[in-house]
């Protein structure tokens, strides 16, 4: 199969992802790391190129006035219980979550995506970011034992209570640095991607869009991921007001991340204050998109699992808006209400609607 599939929205709606054998897997993981095996493997894994759709029937066909908006870097989705109240307690009509296992021995093995859809009542669309040919990191691996994933699925997903027409699957790069090892010891066959769909507001269609971005980058390659996405987003639907949201991982630095503590000691608020660091902000200003009004300024949205003083947390997940109104950006944070950590992303909210 040629490249091509990767340049354009993408998609094959299916009840179910066509699973990847365990045999193939392991025979995945043990073989080659070259590119020519990665890019054999990317381009014949049916899963990839496949939206799933489940879930509960829409509530609705669309929304008036306002839409809300959840966006969550849910981290494998592995407290499900602590982060279906704070979205709950949100009342979304979308959520842009991304990191969900399906299939995967560290949450269980369970379909992450699914459970959450039935807790919050919400329809599902969801799309695979790599396939997990291995149990994770270290610890997770160590965690599971001699327990296999059942799948190995891991992406993205739009939830709705709205009718989701045109769901599709946006690819952002299929470099294989994760096959190879040079990025990490978890090795995948994927890349980075975002989901979206339409839904309606007012009786006029918008894109919404979560997007997950290289964490194992730097400045420049992400702003190249979002010039591939927008290019992607203006094929899909150039005239439609959109939103994209989700983690940019806009750390302002290069990975691997050598010499950061003491950089972050140096200048903490570069942290935060991220947009003069990462040129995918002057992408986003010269393609008609607006953030200044769809986030809490200087909020950090990393959350540490326990305290770490060499670490200052950064502002890496961001709304985006262009075509649209935005009020009311908020904070959730990712806690059980004991003060226990749920996710290492807090939770974004938003709510837009068409301008005047």
């Amino acid at each position: 199969m040629s490249e091509d599939w990767t340049l354009s929205p993408t998609g094959t709606p299916v009840a179910a992802l066509t699973e990847v054998p365990l045999a193939r897997r392991n025979a995945l993981r043990d073989g080659p790391g070259d590119h020519a095996t990665f890019r054999a493997a990317h381009d014949s894994i049916p899963a990839l190129r496949e939206i799933e759709v489940g879930g509960p029937p829409p509530q609705a066909l669309g929304a008036t006035d306002w839409l809300r908006l959840v966006v969550w870097n849910v981290e494998r989705l592995r407290h499900l219980d602590a982060l279906a109240e704070r979205i709950t307690a949100a009342q979304p009509d979308i959520c842009l979550l991304t990191e969900i296992d399906k299939g995967m021995a560290r949450t269980g093995n369970g379909h992450r995506v699914a459970e959450l859809s039935e807790r919050l009542g919400l329809g599902y669309a969801y799309g695979v970011e790599f396939i997990e040919l291995d149990r994770g990191d270290e610890a997770e691996r160590a965690a599971a034992g001699d327990t296999d994933n059942t799948l190995g699925f891991h992406g993205n997903a739009v939830l709705s209570r709205l009718t989701l027409s045109r769901p599709a699957l946006f690819r952002l790069e299929a470099e294989g640095t994760w096959f190879d090892g040079q990025r990490s010891a978890q090795p995948r066959v994927g890349g980075r991607m975002a989901m979206g769909g339409q839904v309606l507001l007012d009786g006029r269609a918008i894109t919404v869009v979560g997007v997950h971005l290289e964490s194992h980058s730097d400045p420049d390659h992400r702003a190249g991921q979002v010039q591939r996405l927008l290019d992607l987003v203006d094929r899909y639907d150039a005239q439609a007001p959109v939103l994209i949201a989700g983690d940019f991982n806009t750390s302002t630095y290069a990975w691997p991340r050598t010499g950061r503590p003491v950089e972050d000691r140096a200048n903490p608020q570069r942290r935060v204050d991220v947009v003069p660091h990462e040129p995918l902000f002057a992408l986003m200003a010269e393609r008609g998109f607006d953030w200044t009004m769809c986030n809490v300024p200087l909020a950090p949205t990393q959350r540490l699992w326990a305290p770490d003083p060499d670490r200052i947390l950064g502002k890496i997940d961001w709304v985006f808006t262009r075509g649209l109104r935005a009020r009311a950006p908020a904070v959730l944070p990712a806690t059980y209400a004991n003060g226990e950590t749920a996710s290492d992303h807090e939770g974004l909210y938003i709510e837009v609607a068409h301008i005047a």
